[in-house]
C-alpha cells in the first residue's frame, strides 16, 4: 500500500519551469498522534522573485487518508490541525532566489496522510507545488500494563434541603443573627414613629411672620398685611403673658410690656408697629417698600427681645 501511495506522489512529480523548481519538505516522515511537524514549501529561481501569490489555510489544513485505499481512496479529507500559522520569506543564496513558506502541523488520528499537491502563482503563471506523504502512528501499548475501565465518581447529593442543612448547624449564630435584627428593626420603627420636637413660642411666631413676608400679600392687599402681622404680635404677647391681649388697646399693651421688664426702646418699637397697623388700616397710609421691610424685621426683633428675657433655656 505504502509504494503505491508513493507512486502517486511520484506521478504529481516535482514541478520544473523555465528555471523554477518547487519542493515540498517534511521534518519527520513519521509522527505520533499530537506530535507536531513542519511543514515546508519552497521555490528555487534563477530569476528574482517579485510576485508570489499564495493563499494560505488559517485553522486546518485539508489532507488526504490513504488508511485504506481499497475502501476508500485517497479522496477521504483528513483535516490537520495547524498548530502554528503559516509564515513565509524571500532570501537569496549565491545565483539562487529562493521563497519558502511553512505550516506547523498536528494529526490527530492515525493514517498515511497525503500532503495534497498546492497552487502558487508567480509572476502571473500557476504552478502546482508536488505532494507529501507522513505517516501518523497510534500511540504504543505497553503490553505488560493492565488496562483498567474508567472510574466514573458522582457526588451525592443531601438528603436535606441545603438551607435547612446550614441551619441546623450553624442554629446558634442563625439565632444571634435573627434577634439583632429583629431589634434594629423595632429601634428603626420607633425612630421613625418618634414625634418630633415641637416648636417653641419663639419658633412658631417668627416661622409665621416668615410665612407672612414670603407670601407678599402686602402686593395684593396691604391692610390685610399689616392687619396680620399685628395679630400675629398679639397672639405672641398673649401666649407669652397668659394674659388676654387681642381686645387690647395699643397703650394697654405697653403697660403689660412695661410691667413684664421691657425696656422702654422695646416698648417704643411695639407702639410704632401697632400704630403703623392702625394708620393703613383707618388713614389709608400706604408706605413704601423698603418701610413694610423695616417694620416685618422690628417684629422679629420685638419677639428675640421678649423670649431672651423669659426663655432662658433658648438661649
Amino acid at each position: 500500500m505504502i509504494k503505491w501511495c508513493l507512486n502517486i506522489i511520484f506521478l504529481l512529480g516535482v514541478s520544473f519551469s523555465f528555471g523554477q523548481q518547487l519542493n515540498i519538505s517534511l521534518d519527520k516522515e513519521e509522527v505520533k498522534i499530537g506530535e507536531p511537524f513542519t511543514l515546508t514549501y519552497s521555490v528555487i529561481s534563477t530569476v528574482k522573485l517579485d510576485s508570489i501569490v499564495y493563499f494560505e489555510y488559517n485553522d486546518i489544513f485539508p489532507g488526504k487518508n490513504s488508511s485504506d485505499i481499497e475502501k476508500e481512496g485517497i479522496n477521504v479529507t483528513y483535516d490537520i490541525e495547524i498548530s502554528k500559522g503559516f509564515s513565509d520569506t524571500n532570501y537569496q543564496d549565491g545565483k539562487d532566489f529562493i521563497w519558502t513558506g511553512s505550516y506547523e502541523l498536528i494529526a490527530w488520528d492515525s493514517a498515511f496522510v497525503i500532503i495534497p499537491p498546492e497552487i502558487i502563482t508567480i509572476e502571473d503563471s500557476i504552478f502546482i507545488f508536488p505532494a507529501g506523504l507522513i505517516h501518523v502512528l497510534s500511540p504504543e501499548i505497553n503490553a505488560t500494563q493492565p488496562i483498567y475501565d474508567i472510574n466514573e465518581s458522582f457526588t451525592e447529593l443531601p438528603s436535606k434541603s441545603a438551607f435547612l442543612q446550614f441551619i441546623k448547624q450553624n442554629w446558634l449564630w442563625v439565632t444571634i443573627a435573627s434577634v439583632l435584627l429583629i431589634a434594629v428593626g423595632i429601634y428603626l420603627i420607633r425612630r421613625s414613629q418618634k414625634e418630633p420636637t415641637p416648636l417653641s413660642l419663639r419658633e412658631k411666631t417668627l416661622a409665621q411672620i416668615d410665612q407672612l413676608e414670603k407670601s407678599r400679600a402686602y402686593e395684593v392687599n396691604l391692610k390685610e398685611y399689616y392687619f396680620e402681622l399685628s395679630v400675629i404680635l398679639r397672639r405672641f404677647f398673649a401666649d407669652h403673658y397668659q394674659s388676654r391681649v387681642m381686645d387690647k388697646t395699643t397703650a394697654e399693651i405697653e403697660v403689660i410690656l412695661a410691667k413684664n421688664g421691657l425696656d422702654k426702646e422695646m416698648i417704643l418699637l411695639t407702639r410704632q408697629l401697632l400704630m403703623q397697623s392702625d394708620l393703613v388700616k383707618f388713614a389709608q397710609s400706604v408706605p413704601e417698600l423698603q418701610e413694610i421691610q423695616n417694620v416685618t424685621n422690628n417684629a422679629r426683633q420685638v419677639i428675640n427681645e421678649i423670649a431672651d428675657l423669659y426663655l432662658k433655656d433658648e438661649k
